[in-house]
C-alpha cells in the first residue's frame, strides 16, 4: 500500500512512528531527571543557642530534609554537607557543637547542589538561663500601644544586663488581628482595630546542652494592650 503512494507521502508516514518514539523517550528521560533532582533543602529549627565551656561541649541537633522536583521529601540530615560560617562552631550530620569562645554563626546544609536556609547560632558564656527577658522600644510591660511598629528585644537571662539574643529567637503573637510580629526580627506591628485588645508577644529560644536529651526551649513574654 505504501509503495502506491507518492514518495513525499511515504516519507511522512514512515517518519511519524520515529518522531513519536523520540518524543516518548525524551519525555521519559525528562521525567526521570526532574523527578530525582533536588529542588530545595530545609533545615529546622531556625535558630539555636549554646553555652561555651561545658564538658562535654554543648550541642544542638538540627534536622535537614530535601524535596525533589517530583515532590519527594527525604531526611538527608546524615548525608547532607553541613557548613558553619564560624570555625569555632562546628557542625556534622546536623549536630552543632559550641567552641571555646562565645560568638555567632550561620549554619547551612547542602544536598544535590542546593543550599538550605540559614540557621542562626549563638554561643554564650553566662550561666544557663531559665527564661528570656523581653523589652520593647516604646512599649512598657502591661502598658498601651498605639498603632505602629515597635522593635522588641530578647535577653538571655532576667534583665537587659544579659546577652541580647533578639536575632536568635523565634517571635510570635497570640492576637495577630491586633498585633503581628516578624518571627525573625522581633518587629511588632500594632494594628488599628477600634477595640483595645490584650496582646502577648513571646520570644522562644532553642537551647543546647551537653546531653542531647536535655535540649530544651526557653521563653520570655511581654504583654500590652493594643489601642
Amino acid at each position: 500500500m505504501l509503495w502506491g503512494m507518492p514518495a513525499v507521502m511515504r516519507r511522512a508516514v514512515l517518519m511519524v512512528p520515529a518522531i513519536g518514539l523520540s518524543l516518548l523517550a525524551a519525555s521519559c528521560d525528562d521525567f526521570f531527571v526532574s523527578g530525582s533532582s533536588i529542588q530545595s533543602v530545609s533545615v529546622t529549627p531556625s535558630n539555636a543557642i549554646l553555652k561555651v565551656g561545658d564538658t562535654p561541649a554543648d550541642t544542638y541537633k538540627l534536622s535537614s530534609s530535601s524535596t525533589t522536583v517530583g515532590g519527594t521529601v527525604a531526611d538527608d540530615t546524615a548525608t547532607a554537607t553541613w557548613n558553619s560560617s564560624n570555625s569555632s562552631v562546628t557542625v556534622a550530620a546536623g549536630v552543632v557543637t559550641a567552641g571555646a569562645t562565645a560568638g555567632t554563626a550561620t549554619v547551612t546544609a547542602r544536598d544535590g547542589g542546593v543550599t538550605s536556609n540559614s540557621v542562626n547560632v549563638m554561643t554564650y558564656s553566662v550561666a544557663t538561663p531559665a527564661n528570656l527577658f523581653v523589652t520593647a522600644d516604646g512599649i512598657v510591660s502591661g502598658g498601651n500601644a498605639a498603632p505602629g511598629s515597635y522593635q522588641f528585644h530578647a535577653f538571655l537571662g532576667s534583665s537587659t544586663a544579659f546577652p541580647e539574643v533578639t536575632q536568635f529567637v523565634t517571635w510570635s503573637s497570640d492576637h495577630t488581628t491586633a498585633a503581628t510580629v516578624n518571627a525573625t526580627t522581633g518587629v511588632v506591628t500594632v494594628l488599628s482595630t477600634g477595640t483595645p485588645t490584650a496582646v502577648t508577644i513571646t520570644a522562644t529560644a532553642n537551647v543546647g546542652a551537653s546531653a542531647p536529651a536535655t535540649q530544651t526551649t526557653i521563653t520570655g513574654t511581654l504583654q500590652f494592650t493594643a489601642q
